[in-house]
């Protein structure tokens, strides 16, 4: 192997460890989030020739991304 190589294989691990090193940090404190900015956010499948449509809706905080329980309105027509 060339010293070129080897050089970036180092540095190329280096990197990988602070990055896991961050992650970890990250997912540590997003479970800290007390979740005071919820949006609500939802989907809307628009049904097909078997089923019926339907929208899916959620809260999920800013922050941190987490989401609540998801609730299913049905619509009652077919696409």
């Amino acid at each position: 192997m060339t010293p070129e190589y080897i050089k970036l294989k180092l540095q190329i691990n280096r990197k990988i460890k602070t990055i896991a090193k961050h992650e970890k940090l990250l997912r540590e404190l997003k479970e800290q989030c007390p979740h005071e900015e919820v949006e609500e956010k939802s989907s809307y499948f628009s049904g097909s020739y078997y089923d019926t449509a339907y929208t899916d809706i959620w809260n999920q905080c800013r922050l941190c991304g987490q989401r609540s329980e998801v609730t299913r309105q049905g619509h009652g027509w077919y696409g």
